[in-house]
């Protein structure tokens, strides 16, 4: 017996939509751990950025504290001039 010619059809179709739906589901997995990366990435620069605020404030405080003048062009000449 031979197979209805309509059942080919049918099976011609159905393996590249299988396969569509599984390269579908591998690329929604790889959305979603770029999207968890990215999240920690975010995090991360947010907590270097509270860092660099930090000891930018503390550099500042310790120039006012140990009273180190600033720079004067007029003044502070170099020796060889």
């Amino acid at each position: 017996m031979t197979k209805p010619p309509y059942h080919d059809d049918q099976a011609s179709f159905s393996a590249p939509i299988e396969d569509l739906q599984v390269r579908i589901a591998f690329l929604d997995d790889l959305v979603d751990q770029l999207n968890d990366q990215i999240a920690k990435q975010n995090q991360e620069i947010a907590n270097l950025q509270k860092q660099m605020q930090l000891l930018y404030r503390r550099v500042e405080a310790s120039d006012l504290q140990e009273g180190i003048a600033q720079f004067d062009p007029i003044l502070d000449k170099p020796p060889h001039y």
